[in-house]
């Protein structure tokens, strides 16, 4: 536990350091002065941990054992003088009698401007962000394709570039995928978030390329990576810089006593650096007597204690005793507390034999300082540390403690702080990737200078950046210093472009030369803000549409969430016309999309039924059905059909042909199925309506005027709305269109309740995915079917004789109907009875033909509403090599009542 005492708000050391715990943050300083008063408004802030804990809060925060708390004096008006003890610091502030009151006072503490915040309380300008962002495409995803008219939000191609064109603006380059194939962008709607490109002026600049154009001509085509570990940090835009510190080495062969996770002198004259803090690494070397054996051969074993380092793990040992037994070495191998060892790759060999003091420790094992403990009797003194333990780099939760004791040890600074005040290393490009030029942001969020008066005027001594870089794995550092040396409360940034020379993989590091004045006049933060590398850039995109776009940092653009770019253009996509395509032309045709997608697979041509497109393409067009929609993700399959469903079609294959079959009011059937050509009876299965079932549909769609998502109710009379199906609906913009196909879900669902399933031979295949068929059944009173023996053209109208006599029923109508040769469906006529009821009398046309030499028309017949049941085939399914099964649903013209009708 340490309680530090601030008289700044600035970075600064502490005037007082206490190491009280156990009580709230009030007692503590109730029991520091008799002048404090609870209540929302203090004049100094405390911090536990890092965290502000609001006055109100104060009577309840305890603290901890191992807890962190800091309280500083809150600035408020002129300069506030700094203090020098703790009565002067904790005294004055809560005395109304201070010559501070009113100055240091604050309205409420959780409104302490931080010094990082954009304003802060700062009288200067900040910089306008060059801020804008675009989806960022996922690995192994398929380049988006616009079909339509539709908005585009577009796809990074590469790592948008952000730098400081001068001190005070910044400028963002961004290399964006608009869409495979071409399109043609409506200028007007260009925008930036809300607000058009025209209305940002000088701002913003863009230029389409077309695919496969050269796109090196603008700057945003290079592609400049971002090492992701520089950059904002919780209360700054980058990571503050410091000045490196030069601290004390340590103790070598220091007395010292373990209990738990501390460690402490235990000499009354002999006392750690002073200068060492909580943050900082220790590398703790115990002394132990080893015993060294040596073999026949020379190998050297040794015998001690090695805690958990095991073979792999390097140690570092070091003897007054044995001069051959200092420096870092390799165990090799370990069986209980016997060791060998090697060094640079050769085992050890040819030391003496016999028994030596050594300190040893492993090398990759160093201490990180929690606690600092002061003397009891020299409070100003070190006198030990509570500790935590690391393991190549990364905290050892396990441990908790030492074995306790008393011994020897070197209590040294670890590498990594003798290197504090350092940003970094961090490594500038990606593995496997090497660059040539770097560049370093480097951010003033304050201005720089100090405040006199109602002026800023220079620091005496001008402010410096270092930026060293080398090699990854190499050891000497390249070194670069920078001057910054203004005087203005605005901020200020700065781009640095190192040109390193060959390609390599670097790694930098940065830090400030001049330490940050902790004067509150004085505005001095530096933070390092970004590190970019350069890498192998494209210069052209085949088969994709490409915009760049220069945004350069204005008051009319802020840093917002939604400041996506974005546009709408309609594709260009060749049409149909005479059963072959033509021309590209902007258009938001389905047929264009789907046969399009179809060709991307490499089907040809005649793989595509063109005839059937361009049929359908008539009607769409007629009816204003399109497809505006961007598609990324899916099957080829999937899309075809997210693009036909608008028109009320889907895809087949018919005999390997891509072919686009609508679902649309039927007038003539095409081949009949009864017991004649099945091979088991026809099974019919009805649904009934559930409890559970949808009482309605609900649209989900994007409306094209606003490009927001609304949705829409369909209905039938009965719906009450209780339970809702939903229905997304990529690709429809228009409220009524979306309302037909919702309607036409609903009337689906009311009036399609039959299956029917039946096997034939091979006679199933010459249907297709949504053939219209009458269905026949043995069930008295339905349809008969029956075969054609002799047809009689004799008298003025044709008189047909089949194979069993028809179920003639008194008062009623009937028909007749033939599959002909070809498995087509003729008819249905009106019938009449002939001289008994194996004659059919019909004006069949065209007459049914009889030869030896073909298997003879089938005849259907029945009463005028029941002779047959109309039906879609839904699924064809071979069955070996001469059977197919079949699966159709219900026709109910009821179905596409609403295809022409508005909502409500």
């Amino acid at each position: 536990m340490t309680i530090k005492v601030y008289d700044t708000i600035m970075p600064a050391e502490p005037v007082e350091v206490y190491h009280d715990h156990g009580m709230t943050v009030e007692a503590w300083l109730c029991s520091q002065t008799e002048n404090y008063t609870p209540g929302p408004v203090q004049r100094v802030s405390c911090a536990i941990n890092g965290a502000i804990v609001n006055p109100l809060d104060w009577a309840d925060a305890v603290i901890g054992e191992k807890d962190l708390v800091e309280f500083r004096v809150v600035p408020f008006g002129d300069v506030v003088d700094a203090f020098t003890s703790i009565g002067a610091f904790l005294v004055n502030p809560f005395y109304a009698g201070s010559a501070l009151a009113g100055q240091a006072a604050l309205d409420a503490l959780i409104n302490i401007p931080s010094v990082s915040s954009r304003s802060g309380g700062r009288q200067g300008s900040d910089i306008a962000p060059a801020d804008a962002k675009a989806n960022t495409a996922r690995l192994g995803q398929g380049v988006p394709e616009l079909f339509g008219r539709y908005i585009r939000y577009p796809d990074y191609v590469n790592q948008p570039r952000k730098y400081y064109k001068d001190a005070r603006t910044q400028v963002q380059n961004i290399m964006l995928c608009i869409t495979s194939g071409r399109c043609l962008i409506e200028t007007a709607l260009l925008k930036l978030g809300e607000t058009p490109f025209s209305q940002l002026g000088n701002s913003i600049s863009y230029q389409v390329f077309e695919p496969g154009e050269d796109v090196s001509v603008h700057p945003a085509h290079e592609n400049w990576y971002t090492a992701p570990e520089v950059g904002a940090t919780t209360g700054s835009s980058g990571i503050r810089l410091y000045r490196g510190r030069s601290l004390s080495s340590g103790l070598t062969g220091a007395q010292v006593s373990y209990s738990g996770p501390e460690i402490r002198t235990t000499s009354t004259s002999v006392f750690f650096p002073g200068d060492w803090a909580t943050g900082d690494f220790v590398a703790i070397s115990t002394r132990q007597s080893v015993t060294v054996s040596v073999d026949a051969g020379g190998l050297v074993t040794l015998a001690g204690d090695w805690g958990d380092a095991d073979v792999g793990d390097e140690i570092r040992l070091r003897s007054t005793e044995l001069a051959e037994a200092n420096g870092v070495f390799l165990i090799d191998t370990k069986t209980g507390n016997d060791i060998t060892l090697t060094q640079d790759g050769s085992p050890i060999a040819g030391w003496a034999a016999g028994s030596y003091l050594m300190f040893s420790r492993r090398e990759d094992e160093d201490f990180r300082i929690d606690s600092i403990i002061y003397d009891t009797s020299f409070p100003d003194l070190v006198d030990g540390f509570g500790l935590s333990r690391f393991v190549g780099g990364a905290e050892d939760t396990g441990w908790s403690s030492f074995p306790g004791g008393t011994g020897v040890a070197d209590v040294l600074l670890a590498s990594r702080s003798e290197a504090d005040g350092w940003a970094g290393p961090f490594t500038a490009c990606p593995d496997g990737e090497t660059t040539n030029t770097v560049e370093i942001d480097i951010f003033l969020p304050q201005g720089q200078g100090k405040v006199d008066g109602d002026t800023v005027v220079p620091f005496s001594t001008k402010r410096q950046v270092e930026i060293q870089w080398r090699e990854l794995g190499a050891t000497a550092w390249n070194s670069q210093i920078y001057t910054i040396d203004n005087a203005t409360r605005d901020q200020l940034g700065f781009t640095y472009q190192l040109d390193l020379g060959p390609a390599i993989r670097p790694e930098f590091r940065v830090r400030r030369v001049t330490t940050e004045s902790s004067e509150i006049a004085s505005l001095d933060r530096i933070e390092w803000q970004a590190l970019r590398s350069k890498l192998p850039t494209v210069t052209s995109y085949p088969g994709v549409t490409t915009m760049a776009v220069t945004i350069e940092g204005t008051d009319q653009i802020g840093s917002a969430s939604n400041n996506r770019i974005n546009l709408v253009a309609t594709r260009l996509l060749p049409g149909i016309s005479g059963g072959a395509l033509t021309p590209e032309a902007p258009t938001r045709s389905i047929a264009a999309a789907a046969v399009h997608v179809a060709e991307s697979l490499g089907y040809s041509d005649d793989q595509i039924d063109l005839d059937a497109f361009e049929q359908l393409d008539a009607i769409w067009q007629g009816r204003g059905d399109y497809f505006d929609f961007v598609i990324g993700d899916g099957t080829a399959k999937d899309a075809i059909d997210q693009i036909l469903r608008p028109g009320y079609a889907s895809m087949t294959l018919s005999t390997g042909v891509i072919t686009p079959v609508r679902d649309a009011p039927r007038t003539q059937f095409e081949q009949p199925y009864s017991p004649e050509n099945m091979t088991a009876p026809l099974q019919r299965s009805f649904t009934s309506r559930k409890p559970e079932e949808p009482d309605g549909v609900e649209v989900e769609y994007t409306n094209a005027d606003t490009w927001t998502t609304e949705t829409i109710k369909c209905f039938l009379p009965g719906d009450q709305g209780i339970k809702l199906d939903k229905l997304k609906l990529d690709g429809v913009t228009d409220r009524t269109k979306a309302w037909r196909i919702g309607m036409r879900r609903r009337r689906s669902q009311r009036y399609r309740r039959w299956t029917y399933s039946f096997n034939t031979e091979l006679d199933a295949l010459n249907s297709d995915y949504l053939g219209y068929v009458p269905l026949v059944d043995d069930i008295p009173g339905y349809g008969q079917a029956s075969v054609l023996r002799s047809l009689d053209t004799s008298g003025p109208v044709p008189k047909l004789t089949v194979s069993q006599p028809m179920d003639w029923q008194d008062g009623e109508s009937h028909v007749v109907a033939y599959r002909d040769v070809y498995g087509d469906m003729v008819g249905p006529f009106s019938a009449a009875r002939g001289d008994d009821d194996f004659e059919i009398i019909a004006n069949v046309s065209p007459l049914p033909e009889l030869s030896p030499s073909q298997e003879p028309p089938h005849v259907i017949f029945g009463t005028t509403d029941r002779w047959s049941f109309p039906a879609l085939i839904t699924e064809i399914s071979p069955q070996g090599e001469l059977e197919v099964s079949v699966t159709a649903t219900n026709y109910d013209e009821r179905v596409y009542a609403d295809d022409d009708n508005s909502p409500p």
